[in-house]
Formats: C-alpha cells, sequence, structure tokens
C-alpha cells in the first residue's frame, strides 16, 4: 500500500487499524498522545523549510536520499519488536511509540508514519500543517509539492496542497486544474470538490460551484462548511428557501454556528418572517 495514494482521512483510519492489530486498541491512545507537537516557533521552522530550496530535481533526490536512509534506520530496529500485546502494555510511552511506529512502518512506508505522526500531532493542539500565512509561504509550497509529484504524481493530497497554495496566491485555474487531477485520482474525495468549489466561488462561478458543494455532500452527508458554503451562494443567486435549507443543515450538524444562525435571520427578516428572524 502506497501511504502518499491515501488521503488524510484513509490514512488515519487505516493507521489507527495497524495500530489496534500490533499494539491492542488500549494502547493506541497511548501512541496518539506521545505525537506531541512540535516546540518553538513553527514560523520560523517552517521558513527553515522552505528558505533557499534549490532547483526541483536537487529537491527529487534529497527526497529519495532521505527515504532511503529513514527506511534502512526502520529496518535495523524492526528486529527488536517483537513483544505480545500483553508485554506491550507494560512497555513505556516510548517503547509503545517505537513499537507502533515500526508497525505503520511496515504497513504503510516512512511516508504513513510521517503522515499519521503530523496527523496525530494537529489533533494534540499543534499548528495546522502546512498553513499559508503569506505568499513566500504558498510558493515554498508549490516548489516542494512540484517535487513530490515529480516523484510520485498519485500523490491526492500533493494536488491538494498544491492547489490550495495556488489559490492562495490567485492562480484559480491552476488550482482547479490540481483539484481536478485530485478528482480524477480518487473520485469519492469530498474534500477535493470542496476545494474545487471554494476556488470556482472566488471566480464568481457559482453554477460550478453549487454542482461541486452538492457534490461533496453526496460524499459526505455531514459535511457541514460545503452546506454552509454553498448556502451562501444560494444567498447571491436569491435562491432564499435552498439558502434557509442549506444553514439549517449546518445548524443540525453544528448547533453552535453563529454565522449560520445569522444569515439564517436576515434570510427570515427578508422574507418577512420575523418570528424566526428573532429567534435567530
Amino acid at each position: 500500500m502506497n501511504a502518499i495514494e491515501l488521503t488524510d482521512d484513509e490514512l488515519y483510519e487505516i493507521s489507527r487499524k495497524v495500530l489496534t492489530d500490533k499494539l491492542g486498541a488500549s494502547q493506541v491512545q497511548r501512541f496518539i498522545r506521545y505525537c506531541k507537537p512540535g516546540k518553538g516557533d513553527y514560523s520560523v521552522d517552517r521558513h527553515k523549510l522552505l528558505a533557499n530550496q534549490p532547483d526541483i530535481d536537487t529537491i527529487v533526490k534529497q527526497i529519495q536520499d532521505g527515504r532511503t536512509a529513514r527506511e534502512a534506520e526502520e529496518r535495523a530496529r524492526a528486529k527488536r519488536f517483537a513483544a505480545p500485546q500483553s508485554e506491550i502494555r507494560k512497555m513505556t510511552d516510548t517503547e509503545v511509540y517505537e513499537i507502533g511506529s515500526q508497525a505503520l512502518v511496515d504497513r504503510l512506508g516512512v511516508a504513513g508514519l510521517i503522515g499519521f505522526t503530523r496527523i496525530c500531532q494537529e489533533l494534540n493542539g499543534g499548528t495546522p500543517r502546512l498553513l499559508i500565512e503569506n505568499r513566500e509561504d504558498a510558493e515554498g509550497y508549490i516548489k516542494l509539492y512540484t517535487a513530490t509529484l515529480t516523484l510520485n504524481p498519485k500523490g491526492v493530497e500533493d494536488y491538494i496542497k498544491r492547489g490550495n497554495a495556488y489559490s492562495y496566491i490567485g492562480e484559480h485555474d491552476k488550482a482547479i486544474k490540481d483539484y481536478s487531477e485530485a478528482i480524477m485520482l480518487k473520485p469519492n474525495y469530498a474534500k477535493a470538490y470542496y476545494n474545487r468549489g471554494n476556488v470556482y466561488r472566488d471566480k464568481v462561478d457559482f453554477d460550478k460551484a453549487i454542482a461541486d458543494y452538492t457534490k461533496a455532500i453526496e460524499l459526505k452527508p455531514d459535511y457541514a462548511d460545503a452546506y454552509y458554503n454553498r448556502g451562501k451562494i444560494y444567498v447571491e443567486k436569491d435562491a432564499y428557501n435552498k439558502a434557509i435549507e442549506d444553514f439549517s443543515a449546518v445548524i443540525k450538524l453544528d448547533p453552535e454556528h453563529a454565522d449560520a444562525y445569522n444569515y439564517r435571520a436576515t434570510l427570515y427578516r427578508d422574507t418577512s418572517e420575523y418570528d424566526k428572524a428573532v429567534e435567530n
């Protein structure tokens, strides 16, 4: 199984199953808790990663060399870990983490371990992965993911992440192309449709945006953000009843979504349903 070709959701679910099989269900949370967010200034670390990057061929070579070294190191460590689950429960957090890491490497490769660890760090309160704060960040990520896609053109999440960077700097057509590539590779990936819908919205191509949000909702019926963004477009198109339906769906999924109440209140006011407007 090539972890690079998995979506983040798929990687998370498969990784949890791998850890359960190896460590036992009671130990999975120990592993996840051990994946602590990095300390220090994340922005400094991020800029170190992106600063002074060489040409794409050199980046690809560095990735290949680094992967080879990591895989060799993990193979050597694997010999130390053959304990049954009854013994694993008695081990330290560090030992549990090492055994779980090896299980993930064996099943998903080094890329799978790294990807799952980053997801866990974010769950444990770390800075969101690949946060784009300025144009320099976006351009750096475009270069980085162009390199990784040169290595593996089936990297669904890499298309998503490069598309996000293109979207940030206003390269809408390139972003749409990347999201469309992700959809070709994973036709049932709701996030790809949602992200592409956002770009179509930014291009004021509302019909295509609605189509993508609708597809995202079809694939993931609890996708509150897709309902919310589609509802806002229905407001722009004066389709108030459809907008109210979408904001109501958001509120059902997230009863504390203040913006959805606000939009719905405005729509009830504009349609003279004043009691409902006041309630919202």
